[in-house]
């Protein structure tokens, strides 16, 4: 094992996991075709998040005949394990939610621990990085509230110039083919046709 005690911060639990919800959520505006997250904690409806139906909520709705956005869970942190010679480290995603669109009349929700990343990776030493190198991490995930999820997975690399991600995959669920007691609750037809057109994958760039 590494000694870890100059850098024993690094693996401890964060501060904002034992807080009972998902405490890293923004609002998204659109601004000359950029994305300008706003932290949720500024506005009225600080956790948004608490006014979205949960799907397994509505699997009890009786009668279930309306049209509503549900969402999948909201991952807030996860683990990354390392070759086993460090302990796991955590990492924090943060939740925004986009304004409405004639694409997404329910709006959709983004959850990126692309930051999170960064920051975690950037404060190891140089040496340790290796130990991480080839673990399996979520880039972003995509929760279309129909019942449609896509997660973008990739495998961390690290050079000099940065962290990269190689052989990313992305996992795509669709409840109303797993579950179509939820297409009760979803447009007919659904809009989009194709949501997971509209995923951006992260820049190839490294971090």
């Amino acid at each position: 094992m590494v000694n870890i005690s100059p850098f024993e911060y690094l693996f401890t639990t964060p501060p904002c996991l034992p807080t009972g919800h998902h405490p890293h959520q923004y609002t998204v505006h659109y601004e000359q075709d950029h994305h300008v997250w706003f932290s949720s904690e500024e506005l009225v409806n600080s956790q948004f998040l608490n006014y979205i139906p949960w799907a397994q909520v509505l699997k009890t709705a009786i009668p279930p005949f309306f049209v509503t956005p549900f969402r999948a869970d909201a991952h807030h942190s996860i683990y990354i394990h390392s070759d086993g010679a460090l302990p796991p480290v955590h990492i924090c995603a943060k939740v925004g939610k986009h304004p409405w669109s004639p694409n997404f009349p329910f709006s959709y929700i983004k959850t990126t621990f692309l930051d999170s990343i960064k920051f975690v990776f950037s404060c190891f030493p140089p040496l340790w990085l290796a130990h991480f190198k080839g673990a399996l991490v979520p880039l972003v995930s995509y929760d279309f509230l129909d019942g449609c999820t896509a997660i973008l997975c990739s495998h961390l690399h690290f050079t000099e110039q940065g962290i990269l991600f190689v052989n990313r995959s992305t996992q795509i669920t669709d409840l109303l083919c797993t579950d179509p007691q939820f297409s009760c609750f979803v447009p007919t037809p659904q809009v989009p046709a194709k949501p997971f057109n509209f995923i951006t994958p992260p820049s190839k760039n490294p971090l």
